[in-house]
């Protein structure tokens, strides 16, 4: 009976397409030819072939045998997923067979193989960054409308030259907050452990995302959530093949995927390096996520790659918690499809080569491939990202806590590369007006306008630089928890809860207070009174003037309602009747 069902299972795959041999060819494959560790759990990934292109595959562990499955098609980019109806066996080599392609990384061979790893059933609470509860900001800014406390913003610096756009952070014990360029409040959200908030754009529409991370119980749940402009959760996945979603990067790309950093605890011999023979270490890995599917296009694993003691991290001699020895914090395409990593803890950057997973070039640490020029050493950076002048922008910390400490002050930095020669060149640097040293988080965006904006990580500061290194807009924010990065973007928000409003009797007449939180189009209010509601008539119009505005009447009017204008005059909402004394919302 069971050769019947291997046989049935092996037709059912030849079946899945006969695609004319035209479009047969090199395919690439995840987890990538010759990859050490992968998960048990793992999808085998076929980029740039259709279902009905792929022809008979043949999946064979080397202790659990043939592997009947199903084949997925993902919803973003060109390319499949086949999914075993059961795991691997840990410790086992997979060998993948195509009948119709041949594989990139193989030397043009019809078949490939991987070795799956010994993972640990839970993480051991080794999440290597989880947000805290309960902290309390030194000061807050408080709104009459609403029951809102936020981390206070002080501006220090506003000049002109800044970009246009939205400002985007979220102090991790607090909640995820949205500014105008102004530093104006527009979105706050109390309560919501995110990291990595920011606007980008999915399937041409603007949309929010965040990692999230909750406890239920002895239960933790880490997912990826992508919110509309109303502010609604329409999308939730976690990381694939078994790996525990990571907040360090939630990256989209316009082929409808994310890439997005995970990890696992994996049992790795680490005697030759002076640790234990079973140790546990952190498989921190980067991961491309087809959105509509969860499946995973794109793997790389960075154990197999790269020995532990490329790491500046003492190796532990014994296991007291899992071994953070890599810490991948940022993800990017480079220009010619390949791929760019930063590892903290290695204190380098990586080009990877998309197809095959091997490593084209290492700037810094350990092993550099370029001479490193004056003012290019970093450490412990983040962020990494290739322009389209050609440069690489980084956020060097330049410290790891106790760690160690490279440099005197963090700063953003754009480097050059000179490829024929190997040697990095500083470009330009940028520091905080007040000189910092961020041990950990941090990013650097070049907006539009060419001006850089920079979050500083663990000193809850964010600024925008001109391009000549003037500063152009400075802030700080009062929260006790940082703010993994700090983003500007374009950004209209819609939201459907209500407007709020507050009044009161003043000395000579009536005064009404309005806001609408994550709204960014209301303009002007119009305030409108009388003594019922059908009386009411329009009584004031007032400008916005930041997350709430005011309005003085010269009467002492019972009741109230507000309506939300945009600069054109349309009307965008309105509120419900409020009686002097209350709060409405």
């Amino acid at each position: 009976m069971n050769r019947i069902r291997l046989a049935l299972a092996a037709i059912v795959l030849a079946l899945a397409g006969s695609a004319s041999p035209a479009e047969a060819g090199n395919v690439a494959a995840y987890p990538s030819p010759g990859t050490a560790l992968a998960s048990p759990l793992s999808n085998i990934a076929f980029n740039g072939v259709t279902r009905a292109g792929l022809g008979p595959v043949t999946v064979r562990g080397s202790k659990s045998g043939v592997h009947p499955g199903r084949v997925v098609a993902f919803g973003g980019p060109v390319g499949v997923a086949f999914v075993p109806n059961r795991p691997f066996y840990p410790r086992e080599k997979v060998t993948v067979t195509s009948k119709r392609h041949r594989f990139y990384g193989t030397g043009g061979r019809r078949s490939f193989s991987f070795h799956t790893g010994q993972f640990l059933q839970t993480n051991l609470g080794s999440d290597p960054y989880s947000p805290a509860r309960g902290q309390k900001p030194r000061a807050w800014d408080t709104y009459r409308t609403l029951p809102l406390k936020v981390p206070k913003v002080e501006v220090l610096t506003d000049e002109p030259g800044k970009s246009s756009g939205k400002i985007f952070y979220a102090p991790r014990a607090n909640g995820p907050t949205i500014l105008d360029e102004n530093g104006e409040l527009v979105w706050y959200r109390p309560g919501l452990r995110v990291t990595d908030f920011r606007a980008q754009t999915y399937q041409g529409r603007p949309v929010l995302t965040w990692w999230r991370r909750d406890t239920f119980g002895n239960r933790v749940d880490s997912k990826f959530e992508m919110a509309n402009r109303n502010y609604k959760v329409f999308k939730r996945f976690g990381g694939g093949n078994g790996y525990t979603g990571d907040p360090h990067e939630f990256n989209l790309t316009d082929r409808g995927t994310a890439y997005v950093t995970a990890y696992r605890t994996a049992v790795v011999d680490m005697s030759r390096f002076g640790g234990p023979k079973r140790g546990f270490v952190l498989d921190y890995i980067g991961q491309e996520i087809d959105i509509e599917t969860g499946l995973v296009v794109w793997e790389w694993h960075p154990l197999g790659n790269l020995r532990l003691n490329k790491t500046y991290l003492d190796i532990p001699r014994r296991n007291a918690r899992p071994f953070d020895w890599f810490h991948m914090n940022s993800i990017h395409d480079d220009r010619d499809g390949n791929i760019l990593i930063s590892a903290r803890h290695t204190q380098a950057i990586y080009k990877l080569n998309r197809k095959t997973g091997e490593i084209m070039w290492q700037l810094g640490g350990k092993g550099s491939d370029f001479r490193l020029g004056k003012g290019v050493r970093f450490g412990f950076q983040h962020d990494v990202q290739r322009q389209k002048n050609g440069t690489l922008t980084i956020f060097d910390n330049g410290a790891g806590g106790k760690h160690g400490r490279v440099n005197r002050f963090s700063s953003a930095k754009v480097l050059r590369l000179d490829m024929k020669r190997r040697k990095a060149t500083l470009v330009r640097a940028y520091r905080n007006p007040r000189p910092v040293i961020s041990n950990s988080q941090g990013n650097t965006r070049v907006r539009p306008n060419g001006n850089i904006f920079v979050g500083w990580g663990d000193k809850n500061a964010c600024t925008e630089f001109a391009p000549d290194g003037e500063v152009v807009f400075d802030f700080t924010f009062a929260a006790k928890q940082v703010s993994y990065r700090c983003y500007k973007d374009q950004w209209t928000g819609v939201p459907t809860g209500p407007i709020a409003v507050k009044s009161a009797e003043g000395e000579t007449g009536s005064r009404v207070w309005m806001s609408w939180n994550g709204d960014t189009r209301v303009a002007n209010w119009r305030v409108l009174a009388g003594d019922s509601a059908g009386t009411l008539v329009t009584v004031a119009t007032v400008p916005r003037t930041g997350f709430e505005s005011t309005a003085h009447l010269d009467q002492p009017y019972g009741l109230f309602r507000v309506v939300g204008l945009s600069a054109g005059g349309e009307v965008l909402g309105r509120s419900g009747l409020n009686r002097l004394g209350r709060l409405t919302r």
